[in-house]
């Protein structure tokens, strides 16, 4: 095995990461569909979302699903579920490997959170999980708009200005190489992609400026890979 990494500061991603981007969704279509029922009447729109879904339908399967369900027009439907979904309490746990690494790591680093997505989404995703009691600090780059959203620099920057240390002894932990690991790598830290199978993003193929320093399949792999050293 290759000699562990000196890490001070373990920073993870938290959709696909820490838990199943699938049940945000799925919970998403539970509330979508109990509004439509009481608001409209019609029943079925969770489980047609979420055979399209499994199907790999993306980016209009709110109007798919509603097609099939209703003749009525439903334009304004659209963008009323889609507030809902955005809105809504999502019911969600920890991956267990993803507790069980949160456990070990938590008296051994400074640990951070960097997430992408619509600010009060990602933070009602972050309540739920209950993040708040393992993380030192939890960085939504919306807070600052959407030009913020990685691959920008901004999230890391201020996970830096937080908790202090040397570049080297940050690792950042995801599962998106298109946007996740471009700007960790460029600021000097450690990068870890987290590639399960069947996750959101496991068949995608980076590119040389866009693939991770590792790569596992699960976060029980992960503590073999750091050992803790000082800021």
């Amino acid at each position: 095995m290759a000699e562990k990494w000196p890490i001070h500061t373990v920073v993870l991603d938290m959709d696909d990461t820490l838990f199943a981007e699938r049940d945000y969704v799925l919970s998403g279509f539970r509330a979508a569909g109990a509004w439509l029922v009481r608001e409209r009447g019609v029943a079925g729109f969770a489980e047609e979302a979420q055979r399209l879904f499994e199907a790999g339908r993306r980016g209009r399967i709110f109007n798919e699903a509603l097609a099939t369900l209703t003749e009525s027009k439903t334009d304004s439907w659209v963008a009323e579920l889609i507030a809902v979904y955005r809105e809504h309490q999502p019911q969600l746990r920890l991956l267990p490997e993803a507790e069980s690494f949160l456990i070990w790591a938590r008296p051994r680093f400074r640990l951070a959170l960097v997430s992408d997505g619509f600010l009060a989404v990602q933070q009602r995703k972050a309540h739920a999980l209950g993040l708040a009691q393992w993380m030192d600090h939890l960085v939504f780059t919306d807070q600052w708009g959407r030009e913020s959203w990685k691959p920008a620099q901004r999230g890391f920057e201020e996970v830096v200005r937080l908790n202090p240390g040397d570049a080297e002894g940050y690792v950042y932990v995801a599962d998106n190489p298109r946007k996740d690991f471009i700007a960790p790598r460029a600021l000097g830290w450690k990068t870890v992609r987290v590639r399960r199978s069947g996750g959101e993003h496991a068949a995608y193929e980076p590119t040389a400026d866009e693939a991770a320093d590792q790569e596992i399949d699960s976060l029980d792999a992960l503590g073999a890979l750091l050992k803790p050293c000082r800021p």
